[in-house]
């Protein structure tokens, strides 16, 4: 068979393609996170192969002893940042908790003050949660048998 022919044949008809570009379209790349010891596995190659002197094709070792390098680095700023992070999450959360509780208790002093004014309660009104729980399916009731 000719070159043609054999590339006609591995190449999905014109209404596959687009087809298929819609569903690969779907499939979003995640970024990939290796597990918790790469930084000492990676390390630890790194010292292994320069220490032994290998060489292999399209393998640069120096270039592996610099990730190992960059990836402690990179570690440690990360770890710092994600620390940072997680205190001033909780911190906001506490704030927010707070901040929450005195505006819960004035909309509460403000509906009992109040509770004889419909206006003022159709006011407060737009400051109740949302609606949008969702319910637990409700269980059919079951008739005892005779």
């Amino acid at each position: 068979m000719s070159g043609l022919a054999i590339n006609r044949r591995l190449r999905p008809p014109e209404s596959k393609v687009s087809q298929m570009s819609t569903v690969n379209a779907k499939n979003i790349k995640r970024t990939y996170y290796p597990n918790k010891t790469f930084d000492d596995d990676l390390n630890g190659f790194a010292q292994l192969a320069t220490a032994e002197g290998w060489k292999f094709p399209g393998v640069d070792v120096a270039q592996i002893a610099a990730d190992a390098t960059d990836q402690r680095n990179e570690r440690t700023q990360h770890d710092a940042t994600e620390s940072q992070f997680d205190k001033l999450h909780e911190t906001f959360g506490l704030a927010q908790e707070a901040r929450y509780d005195r505006f819960a208790a004035a909309l509460n002093a403000a509906r009992g003050a109040f509770r004889n004014n419909k206006a003022v309660l159709a006011q407060l009104d737009h400051f109740r949660r949302s609606a949008r729980r969702t319910a637990k399916p409700a269980v059919a009731e079951q008739k005892p048998a005779p």
